[in-house]
């Protein structure tokens, strides 16, 4: 569901927010709409170097794979993986204790069902700041970055515009972005802090539903859209 968020901050307001420097600045370009369908990559925060912001292939692949990015997306897709089964023994668990990142965006996107049509609502910081999404990472043997975001139960702004799915993005807040990179912090106060409700204030609009269906992308598609009352 979770496969296109939102990035229009230029490169300098990101490094404000975050207090870090872009390793690669030249590869970094802002875009209203980034599609995990497609291999892409995303700024990110990463526990082992949380002073700079790196760029990461969303879509969390295991450290050890050297096949295709696409190949393994069509096994099983980890553009999201749910905060719930991070107690599993499957392969990315050790990336929540030692792997955590922070995937800084400007939004991202749900959909509500009504009428049998898709509306869908963009989410971004009341504040008109970065949202900071909770996720894990891998460094694969040619040192290019994973990652994955997580998931979790809905907030309580977001649950009148979502009825798809039950889960939306996990947000931490600004307070607790040291200690969700931290080494220190324990598994169990790292899940608390993924728990909501979270302070971060929510500003939740409709945008326009051709536009979204389309899977186009430009700046007008992300304003305010009122639609016709049904």
């Amino acid at each position: 569901m979770y496969f296109k968020i939102s990035n229009t901050a230029k490169m300098k307001e990101i490094e404000q927010d975050v207090n870090a420097l872009f390793k690669y600045p030249d590869l970094y370009t802002p875009q209203v709409v980034i599609s995990g369908l497609n291999e892409v990559s995303i700024p990110i925060i990463t526990m082992n170097e949380p002073n700079a912001v790196n760029l990461a292939i969303w879509g969390l692949l295991p450290s050890t794979f050297n096949d295709e990015w696409e190949l393994f997306q069509k096994l099983t897709n980890t553009l999201t993986i749910s905060a719930q089964k991070i107690n599993t023994n499957l392969w990315y668990h050790d990336s929540f204790e030692n792997s955590r990142c922070i995937i800084p965006v400007t939004g991202f996107f749900t959909s509500v069902l009504k009428n049998g049509e898709i509306y869908p609502y963009h989410v971004s910081s009341k504040n008109g700041g970065l949202l900071y999404l909770a996720g894990i990472y891998t460094i694969l043997d040619d040192g290019f970055i994973t990652c994955s975001l997580l998931t979790g139960p809905l907030e309580k702004e977001v649950v009148n515009y979502q009825n798809l799915v039950d889960y939306m993005p996990v947000i931490i807040d600004h307070d607790d972005k040291y200690e969700w990179l931290s080494g220190e912090t324990s598994l169990e106060r790292a899940q608390e802090i993924l728990r909501p409700p979270h302070a971060t204030d929510l500003e939740i609009r409709p945008i326009a539903r051709n536009l979204f269906n389309q899977d186009i992308s430009y700046d007008s598609m992300l304003l305010p859209y009122e639609y016709p009352e049904s």
